[in-house]
């Protein structure tokens, strides 16, 4: 299917040596082919895009032996075979040994210019003395400033290989090192410690290249982030999921209960992924690379807890919960839904929503912590995703949320209990959280049934009733 642009693109002495082309990849910029070149396995690259300047990656490969031609953007390489590190799980062994390529490469002499902060607008008045600060010549080196994923490789023999220069600048070297925890998930603790980045350094730099890819993604790419080669991933209920090269792309579908705090608030927020961009119709994110995992791993167990204590110790203020004006609006929707009100009497549902009219505003809660929110990345850290229903509420209403959608047995429950108190300090009292799960367990079948009137309750419906008598 790309025979006729790849025949367009090249010059035909060069089209006349290449076979057994093979598609691999299509980026913002380039496709990538792997082919054979004059008999030697290789890696076809072509321009699809004119945001990049050609003749600085033209000087950044002239100095690597694997390039075999480079013009206008077209490159033939020696093939690496390997697997992009979207694929590979992080260890730290391999996250050292990324960085210490890293190193060398910042090390090659080449002419380049500095990296322009500023391309893509000033910024605030904070982030313009940041850059000054970032920008003496004497600390610049040559920055690969473009390593996400799929540009590092790594082989079975565990050798690294960088691609992708378009955007080789000078530039401090901490600008690759925030890129590596901020698109790749790499170890904050090994970053720092690779790179002697102190913690105001990391701050400071942070607040840098976060404000730089958000001007960029508004300014270049918000526009055109979904388009045919998006491919959609899940309708949901509240948002429409795409994912393009490596970013996330959420297209927002609003009501009266959600997406009412913006997301950067949680930027700092370590089980959450940072927002690269949003506005009122979209959030952009970086994809994040997941591993399976099983729920009844006891590790995993006390990793989730300890993203709960994380984000319920946040120091942020949300909006007060709404979870009685939410079940009264379901209730209302759901009145002429057989089942439900054979299951849930009249009495019963105003019990539940006079018991959800106390629910304490005293921590940061997520809201919908089901088990498609819950996510493991590559290098092992659990990740939260979807808080646009987050609201201060009730400590126990994230936990409550979770155990019931896990149907977790009493021990495993107490356990995370006592793991929540281990890790936030705060004490836990049984009678409240079982009644908080009445009413969580009485919200998420309410809910559910409104977006799937066929949904099956029968296994939340039981932690209702068995804790009904815990209300109030």
């Amino acid at each position: 299917m790309y025979t006729k642009f790849i025949e367009n693109k090249i010059p035909k002495d060069i089209y006349k040596q290449l076979e057994n082309i093979e598609f691999i990849y299509k980026g913002f910029h380039n496709y990538t082919f792997k082919c054979l070149f004059q008999g030697i396995m290789c890696q076809l690259r072509l321009p699809i895009s004119d945001l990049v300047n050609h003749d600085i990656e033209a000087r950044v490969l002239s100095h690597l032996s694997s390039t075999i031609y480079y013009k206008d953007g077209i490159l033939i390489r020696k093939w690496f075979e390997g697997q992009t590190l979207e694929k590979i799980n992080l260890t730290q062994k391999i996250q050292r040994a990324v960085i210490q390529k890293i190193k060398e490469f910042h090390k090659m002499d080449i002419e380049v210019p500095q990296i322009d902060l500023f391309t893509y607008g000033r910024g605030t008045e904070k982030y313009q003395k940041l850059v000054q600060k970032y920008s003496k010549t004497n600390e610049l080196v040559t920055s690969h400033s473009d390593l996400s994923a799929k540009n590092v490789l790594i082989n079975d023999n565990g050798e690294i290989e960088l691609i992708d220069f378009e955007w080789v600048r000078k530039a401090h070297p901490f600008f690759d090192a925030l890129t590596l925890v901020q698109a790749q998930n790499f170890d904050k603790e090994i970053v720092m410690q690779e790179f002697n980045i102190s913690a105001q350094e990391f701050e400071e730099m942070s607040y840098i290249t976060d404000e730089f890819r958000e001007n960029a993604y508004k300014i270049k790419y918000s526009n055109i982030a979904v388009d045919d080669q998006a491919k959609q991933l899940t309708q949901g209920y509240t948002n429409t999921s795409f994912v393009k090269n490596d970013l996330f792309i959420q297209k927002k579908h609003k009501n009266a209960f959600n997406h009412l705090n913006p997301l950067k608030i949680f930027d700092k927020l370590e089980p959450n992924e940072k927002v690269i961009y949003e506005d009122e119709q979209i959030i952009i994110r970086k994809f994040i690379n997941n591993k399976e995992f099983s729920f009844d791993d006891t590790t995993i167990q006390e990793k989730i807890v300890k993203a709960i204590a994380q984000l319920h110790t946040f120091s942020v203020k949300l909006q007060k919960n709404q979870i009685a004006e939410r079940i009264k609006y379901y209730v209302n929707k759901l009145k002429n839904h057989e089942k439900y009100n054979a299951c849930f009497s009249e009495n019963l549902k105003q019990k539940i929503i006079d018991n959800s009219l106390t629910l304490p505003n005293e921590v940061p809660s997520h809201n919908d912590l089901n088990r498609e929110n819950i996510i493991l990345n590559t290098s092992d850290q659990i990740k939260f995703i979807d808080f646009e229903y987050c609201s201060m509420n009730s400590k126990y209403f994230d936990l409550a949320y979770h155990c019931s959608d896990l149907d977790y047995d009493v021990d495993t429950e107490l356990k995370i209990l006592n793991l929540y108190a281990k890790y936030t300090g705060f004490s836990v009292n049984l009678d409240e959280y079982y009644r908080v799960k009445a009413i969580v367990n009485f919200y998420g079948i309410s809910w559910s049934l409104t977006y799937n009137p066929d949904f099956n309750f029968d296994w939340l419906a039981k932690h209702v009733f068995v804790n009904i008598k815990f209300l109030k």
